[in-house]
C-alpha cells in the first residue's frame, strides 16, 4: 500500500517526520528503478520517460517546468498506477495516484535521473488551488445546482453537481486538466474527514455529499475553511 497520509506541510499542522524515499532510474529513452520505501513494505519500481507536456492540469501560475516525464509506478500488491514527473533545475514534483510529492536533489543525464522524495509530506497548496476551491464554491452555490446523489462521475453537460464534481469542474477550468490528487482536492478530503470520524465513508467527498445530514451550509463552510486553510498555508 503507497503511503498517502494526508500532511501537507508545517503550515497546514502536519507534524510527520520527513522520510525520504530515493529514486535512482538508468535508461536511455526511457529510465527505470527504484524508489526506496515510496511503497510501504516493499521498494518501488518506476519507469519513467520524457514528455512533451504535464497532462494533469498546471501545478503552478508563475513557473513552467523544464523537463517533464511521464510513466508507470509499482511494487507491493497495488497494480501499477500512472505518474508525472516535473522538473525545476534540482527540484521537481512528483504526481502520483496518491498524493503530489516534491522531488529534491535532482540530477538528470543522458543515462540516468535521480532525485529524492519525502513520501510523508503531499505538498503544500499552490495559488492554483485556491483558485480551484474559489472556483468550485462558485460553482456549488445553491441547492437548486446540488446533486444529492454523487457516484464519481462527472458529464461536462451536467446542470447540477456534487461537492467531487464541482472541484473537478473547477479545476479543469483554473489548469486546464483534472488529476484528483492535487492538493485542492486532498484539502477539502482533509476537512471531510475531520467532520466525520467514525464514520463508515469508503470515498470521502461522495459519501459526504450523499450524506442525508449534509446541508448546504455545510457545504459552503466547507469550501470556506478549506479557503482559510490554503492560504495560511501560504503565508
Amino acid at each position: 500500500m503507497i503511503l498517502s497520509t494526508l500532511v501537507f506541510a508545517a503550515a497546514l499542522g502536519g507534524g510527520a517526520s520527513a522520510a525520504h524515499s530515493a529514486c535512482a532510474l538508468h535508461g536511455a529513452v526511457r529510465y527505470e528503478g527504484s524508489c526506496t520505501a515510496l511503497i510501504e513494505g516493499a521498494n518501488a519500481t518506476l519507469s519513467l520517460a520524457p514528455a512533451a507536456a504535464v497532462t494533469s492540469g498546471a501545478w503552478q501560475r508563475d513557473e513552467k517546468p523544464g523537463r517533464v516525464f511521464a510513466g508507470k509506478l509499482s511494487g507491493g500488491d497495488d497494480p501499477p498506477t500512472p505518474v508525472e514527473l516535473e522538473l525545476y533545475g534540482e527540484r521537481g514534483l512528483l504526481r502520483t495516484q496518491y498524493g503530489w510529492f516534491a522531488a529534491s536533489g535532482v540530477a538528470l543525464s543522458a543515462t540516468s535521473l535521480s532525485f529524492d522524495v519525502d513520501a510523508t509530506r503531499e505538498v503544500a497548496p499552490s495559488g492554483l488551488d485556491r483558485d480551484i476551491v474559489l472556483r468550485a464554491r462558485q460553482l456549488l452555490a445553491t441547492d437548486a445546482v446540488w446533486n444529492r446523489a454523487d457516484n464519481r462521475r462527472c458529464p461536462p453537460a451536467a446542470t447540477t453537481l456534487s461537492i467531487y464534481c464541482a472541484m473537478e469542474r473547477a479545476t479543469i477550468d483554473v489548469t486546464g486538466a483534472f488529476h484528483h490528487r492535487r492538493p485542492a482536492l486532498q484539502v477539502v478530503r482533509t476537512i471531510v474527514d475531520e467532520r466525520t470520524a467514525g464514520r463508515p465513508y469508503q470515498h470521502r467527498l461522495m459519501d459526504y455529499n450523499n450524506d442525508t445530514t449534509t446541508t448546504m451550509a455545510d457545504v459552503r463552510s466547507l469550501f470556506d475553511q478549506a479557503l482559510e486553510r490554503i492560504e495560511r498555508a501560504q503565508h
